[in-house]
């Protein structure tokens, strides 16, 4: 399961427009919405209700909104920077410049769960989210996240190994 997979090439939005935390959730919905054939009010409304409950903002001006969608054929992920930043109320007080926004049909929890788990894994690298703030090219973003989630994957199998070693 690689997240990457889920990200289309017109999944990215190298510059939200939006001037509060309910344009960019528009913005993300119509960029989804074309992906994973569903409704753009359908996902805003789902996106909308997940942040009321409790914001997906995890601080250091990243956050992931996300939500399962009935009806939605295709778990799809879409990235997007905000050159300015956006408040999506997070704890640590800092606008929002880099969201990664997963949606997942109503029966995937699983695939839903283990994406966000890899998403939130290749977000805690400063040097990544710093690469991503800085490109402007969509391609370039989505080769940054591919090359993080190689690595990402590369050292998992490697820890694997380990144990595996140790334990014969």
């Amino acid at each position: 399961m690689r997240f990457t997979d889920h990200l289309p090439e017109g999944g990215i939005i190298p510059a939200l427009g939006a001037r509060d935390w309910h344009g960019v959730l528009h913005e993300l919905a119509r960029t989804l919405s074309a992906h994973a054939h569903a409704p753009v009010r359908h996902i805003e409304e789902r996106l909308a209700v997940r942040e009321r409950i409790c914001s997906t903002a995890i601080g250091e001006g990243v956050a992931i909104p996300h939500c399962r969608v009935e009806r939605l054929k295709h778990t799809t992920v879409c990235v997007a920077v905000h050159p300015a930043g956006v408040d999506f109320g997070a704890r640590d007080g800092r606008p929002v410049r880099l969201l990664v926004t997963l949606v997942s049909p109503e029966k995937a929890a699983s695939l839903h769960l283990g994406l966000l788990t890899r998403i939130a894994a290749l977000l805690r690298d400063t040097h990544l989210r710093q690469a991503v703030l800085e490109t402007p090219s969509a391609g370039a973003i989505r080769s940054l996240f591919v090359r993080a989630e190689d690595a990402y994957l590369s050292a998992q199998h490697a820890r694997q190994g380990v144990h595996l070693s140790t334990s014969l």
